[in-house]
């Protein structure tokens, strides 16, 4: 997005949010504000753009050509995941992300983890702002989101051969005039944020690798559990928008396969289980880049701490053994082995991957809202009501 100084203070400037050709369009359709991030309007009206343009169309082509199968529009779920709610979450995130990257940026600094490395990180950081805004990305990002649109809404004709999105006829696919609208406009802009959105984490995953691979001034005994990494944790709910949004769709897809196909629940329970693990591996994956310097610093400080705690704890055994243990008042020798032995136990504790449970919520929280409603055809209200009462009782 811009520049960025070698200097010790923290860049202010980085972002792998904002910028790109994208964005520009946006700008001149006045949909960003000065900070170039959308308005907050700006994911409300895109969304009711890429609905309502088929959504006309449908209409239209009703009244001119009788077109009863195009009112199946309106009962679609998927139509709904995709245009509105995944769209509005896609661009309405994009200010709190930035925020988050570039706090978690600023704490390599803040924390003096990268005291002899700083001008290592500040070229990562330029490297990865320059790529997040580059043109050629999103132009391949572009050029992928039409064939894969072209190909999908297709493909979704000749299965169902009659639909909103057009016909069969003598073996090949007719689109509707909603079908050609989604096809060449609403589908490649979902399409777009979507790898728009990986391409981001993509850029981030390899931001991570190549900072864990610089010179690491890790603290065993940091009551953060992970060397004073434990600031990571804060990185998954950057893409809780995301994931929101690429839940709302998995779940608008269960329900529309659900209402043409009864699924056995142990079925439906499984594919929800593996959506929700999905998400955990892929958004906390990047994390494992750490695993190498934070398991050489646990080891290192097991070895150095223990080796410490021995030689105090056999010297105060020499010293304390043979003597009335009221002499031990006043002393500071309890004091000192009671520190060295936290010492140690926080070495032994001291996690190899810079997660916690909360960022594991935060995931676990945005895939699984939407798919409440999967939730909700399986298993009757008074089931629910049931287990809550029966779990408080």
């Amino acid at each position: 997005m811009a520049d960025i100084e070698t200097t010790d203070e923290p860049t202010e400037r980085f972002s792998l949010v904002a910028g790109g050709p994208f964005d520009e369009i946006l700008g001149r359709l006045g949909l960003l504000d000065a900070d170039g991030f959308p308005k907050r309007y700006t994911g409300g009206l895109l969304a009711v753009v890429a609905w309502l343009l088929p959504a006309t169309l449908v209409g239209a082509q009703a009244f001119a050509e009788d077109r009863v199968a195009g009112w199946a529009f309106f009962t679609d779920f998927t139509v709904y995941a995709r245009f509105i709610a995944a769209i509005w979450a896609m661009l309405a995130t994009e200010r709190y992300a930035d925020r988050r990257f570039v706090l978690l940026t600023r704490a390599f600094r803040e924390a003096k983890i990268l005291t002899e490395d700083l001008p290592a990180l500040d070229e990562a950081l330029v490297v990865a702002d320059r790529r997040t805004g580059s043109r050629i990305p999103e132009a391949v990002m572009l050029v992928i989101a039409l064939v894969v649109s072209g190909v999908t809404t297709s493909y979704a004709v000749s299965i169902a051969e009659v639909s909103w999105e057009g016909t069969v006829v003598d073996g090949g696919v007719v689109l509707s005039w909603a079908g050609n609208a989604a096809r060449f406009v609403s589908n490649p802009l979902f399409l777009f944020l979507v790898f728009r959105w990986l391409w981001r984490f993509l850029v981030w995953a390899v931001l991570l690798y190549r900072i864990s691979w610089l010179r690491l001034h890790l603290t065993p005994l940091h009551p953060d559990g992970s060397g004073g990494l434990g600031f990571l944790a804060i990185y998954p709910s950057i893409f809780s928008g995301f994931v929101f949004a690429l839940s709302c769709v998995i779940s608008s897809s269960f329900l529309k396969d659900l209402a043409m196909q009864p699924r056995a629940p142990e079925t439906v329970w499984i594919a929800i289980g593996v959506w929700v693990a999905l998400c955990l591996v892929f958004f906390i994956g990047p994390l494992l880049v750490f695993v190498r310097p934070l398991y050489f610093a646990r080891e290192a400080a097991i070895l150095e701490y223990g080796r410490l705690a021995s030689q105090h704890h056999l010297a105060f055994d020499l010293k304390w053994s043979a003597r009335d243990g009221e002499d031990l008042l006043g002393s500071t020798d309890p004091s000192s082995t009671s520190d060295l032995n936290a010492g140690v136990e926080s070495a032994f504790e001291m996690r190899v991957v810079p997660v916690d449970r909360i960022a594991v919520i935060q995931l676990v929280t945005s895939a699984g809202i939407p798919l409440l409603a999967v939730v909700g055809r399986q298993v009757s209200l008074a089931e629910v009501v049931k287990w809550i009462v029966g779990g408080i009782v």
